[in-house]
């Protein structure tokens, strides 16, 4: 058996997802959906789908008896009411992070996919990537001893695409926090769960401040997390206004692990991955023995979720829906300390 899958969106995201669909077990792209006949079938071509399942309309897609489960990766503000859509059309849902523009629509979302009896994951790829298994393992080991801090950052320079690009239009829900700042605050909320047994953890405080731009959307923004009763701490860095340093730094109480490409470990561009273990007095051990890096990310995302789909299963391991409400949460606070708003709201 074989997921078939569908595609809402025809950017950047929906191309690296169908590609990886070619080299993804259990799973197979049957059709796509856009706002025109020709985006559709432009697309579908280049995938090999056939041009009856290259849908003008996303409700076209939704009506396709041919398709399982949809891959929805428009621009945020559209991913609430295209979720909705596709939950009481029973189709399983992959919608790309974030989920949703607030709590109010995170809420909404997953009480549709109960309702409907459907699979749904806000599609934090980099979960379900070996690199991040292993960290979580080292963790849970106590390789470093008790974690005492998280650091991690994530930025681009955002200005190379223009001031008409969708990251500085709020209107589109632009901004570092929503377009990229997730991935710190979710690997920031995973570490302190494995620091202690749990899948992740939520933070008892946050503290930001931002820099928003003319367009009204966040030129970069800080946060400083505080988990388990002040026992362990996070600082994390979100921009769109340069390339930056995009790492992530786990410090414990014997060590410390620096994982130098957290994000996209499969692209080049974004440096070589590597966890590397330093330990006090000792030289710093690169850790290896895990699966290659090679493999585009979304192959395992989308192998995670087929499997979880054939196996009747309704949340994902590596992204429950618990593990998302409290992501909402969390963003929404950030965005609240900076002043960062949105239509949604």
């Amino acid at each position: 058996m074989v997921v078939n899958w569908g595609i809402i969106g025809t950017g950047n995201i929906a191309n690296a997802f169908a590609s990886a669909l070619k080299h993804a077990k259990e799973a197979q792209l049957v059709a796509v959906g856009s706002r025109s006949k020709q985006s559709a079938v432009k697309f579908g071509t280049t995938y090999g789908i056939p041009e009856e399942h290259c849908h003008p309309t996303y409700d076209d897609l939704f009506s396709d008896p041919k398709v399982h489960a949809v891959y929805i990766c428009t621009p945020h503000p559209y991913h609430c009411e295209l979720a909705l859509m596709g939950a009481k059309a029973g189709k399983h849902l992959l919608v790309e992070k974030p989920m949703a523009m607030n709590e109010k629509e995170a809420v909404q979302i997953i009480d549709a996919a109960k309702d409907n009896n459907v699979f749904f994951m806000e599609g934090y790829m980099y979960r379900c990537h070996p690199q991040t298994k292993k960290l979580c393992e080292i963790i849970s080991q106590g390789l470093i001893g008790d974690v005492k801090l998280i650091r991690a950052n994530f930025s681009y320079n955002g200005t190379s695409y223009g001031p008409e690009s969708r990251v500085w239009n709020n209107e589109l829900g632009g901004g570092a926090l929503l377009d990229i700042g997730g991935y710190p605050l979710s690997l920031a909320r995973l570490v302190a769960g494995a620091a202690r047994g749990l899948p992740f953890s939520n933070p008892d405080s946050l503290q930001a401040i931002g820099k928003l731009s003319s367009t009204n959307v966040d030129e970069w923004t800080i946060a400083s997390l505080n988990f388990s009763n002040n026992e362990i701490g996070a600082q994390l860095f979100t921009g769109i206004f340069a390339d930056s340093d995009c790492t992530a730094e786990v410090i414990g109480s014997a060590g410390t692990i620096r994982l130098t490409s957290p994000w996209r470990p499969d692209v080049p561009e974004m440096g070589k991955p590597t966890i590397v273990l330093t330990k006090p007095g000792e030289a710093p051990t690169t850790i290896e023995d895990y699966e290659p890096l090679g493999t585009s990310i979304f192959v395992f995302e989308a192998e995670e979720v087929s499997n979880a789909i054939l196996a009747g299963q309704k949340e994902c391991r590596f992204m429950t829906w618990e593990d998302s409400i409290g992501q909402v949460k969390a963003m929404d606070e950030w965005r609240r300390q900076i002043g960062l708003k949105y239509n949604a709201d």
